[in-house]
């Protein structure tokens, strides 16, 4: 399961539980969950906390780069915090690690897209 929190004017997506994707399993309503709140998060500003999750798989990295282009649309800003140094690894070999900043934690993330959230979001 995961929660949505609003933190300022950021939207926090966490999954709630150690997580693992190592596998094509069904994570449908947390996939649902994500694309819901990156669609609706006004300002279009998301941190997605992956700290719960140890490792992700194709079906994950299809659905980041998903929500990426939804929130890239819409001209605002997707961030990741807490990756595990394996999902991290996975992205540096699909080298696509750099479409995403990435802090260590959620409140670094939270702090810098609060300091460079653009004007006509504020």
């Amino acid at each position: 399961m995961a929660n949505i929190l609003r933190v300022s004017e950021i939207t926090v997506f966490e999954f709630s539980e150690c997580t693992s994707f190592p596998i094509e399993v069904d994570f449908t309503n947390e996939a649902k969950q994500l694309v819901g709140a990156v669609k609706t998060a006004d300002p279009p500003l998301v941190v997605l906390d992956l700290t719960n999750v140890k490792y992700i798989n194709s079906f994950f990295i299809r659905l980041l780069i998903r929500t990426w282009k939804l929130i890239k649309k819409r001209d605002g800003q997707f961030v990741i915090a807490g990756m595990s140094p394996e999902s991290l690894e996975m992205l540096q070999q699909m080298k696509i690690d750099s479409l995403w900043k990435q802090y260590p934690t959620r409140d670094l993330a939270i702090q810098d897209l609060i300091r460079d959230t653009p004007a006509h979001f504020s």
